[in-house]
């Protein structure tokens, strides 16, 4: 491990452990060398190392065994194509996952200036707010925040046929017409606030995935800002 890496040793073995999987091209089921031949590698003490194989464990990539070993489990990244327009909900469940909505919430706000200017609306329009974070496989995956004007959408309109997706919710109703998004992707640190929800630490690199829906006519119908964590998301780009 790099001698400059002032993170605590327990990450860095962390981040070696799953270069080793991926490097290596380990395959589910494969075995990882014993606890005494790991940490004799890294140089570090079996307790640092086994704090490292429980955080690879809680992201499902390794299953340890007492008294047989540590395996490599599948991965279970969930895959999408930025030129897909779909919501997680059914990405998931396409792709043979278990989804769910937790912390669900809904208020109106008024919008600020630099969402009045994404859904070209003046300052201070009413918008309904609805928060929600995403678990697949009962983790969590990202934070999602959508901002759509009362034009389109009411609070009241948020009865139990609505499963956490703005995006199908809409669809659904077929008013207005979704026919695009724009996006854009930034990586940014998880807040105090924002790591608790999605169940990292405080400083960890998140994708930044801000769009705006427009309808046929070229009208923005909402805004979203969606917090994905790397190591559970893959996003990948066709290009022709």
């Amino acid at each position: 491990m790099h001698v400059l890496d002032r993170r605590p040793l327990y990450i860095q073995a962390h981040d070696w452990l799953l270069a080793l999987i991926e490097e290596e091209g380990l395959q589910p089921g494969d075995q990882l060398p014993s606890e005494t031949r790991l940490a004799g590698q890294l140089g570090i003490s079996r307790a640092t190392l086994r704090e490292a194989l429980r955080l690879l464990e809680k992201d499902r990539r390794i299953s340890r065994q007492q008294g047989v070993g540590t395996f490599v489990m599948p991965d279970r990244h969930l895959e999408s194509g930025l030129e897909r327009l779909e919501s997680i909900l059914s990405l998931a469940e396409r792709q043979g996952m278990t989804a769910q909505v937790d912390a669900l919430c809904s208020q109106s706000v008024e919008a600020d200036e630099g969402v009045a200017e994404r859904l070209s609306v003046p300052p201070g329009t009413l918008l309904v707010q609805i928060c929600r974070a995403i678990l697949v496989e009962g983790q969590p995956v990202a934070y999602m925040e959508d901002l759509v004007p009362q034009a389109w959408l009411a609070l009241e309109d948020l009865d139990e046929a609505f499963s956490g997706s703005v995006l199908d919710f809409l669809r659904l109703r077929k008013r207005p017409d979704i026919h695009e998004a724009l996006a854009e992707i930034t990586a940014v640190p998880a807040g105090r606030a924002l790591a608790k929800r999605l169940e990292v630490r405080p400083g960890t690199a998140l994708l930044l995935l801000e769009e705006t829906l427009f309808d046929a006519l070229g009208t923005p119908i909402g805004f979203s800002r969606n917090y994905f964590v790397p190591n559970r998301f893959r996003f990948h780009v066709v290009r022709k």
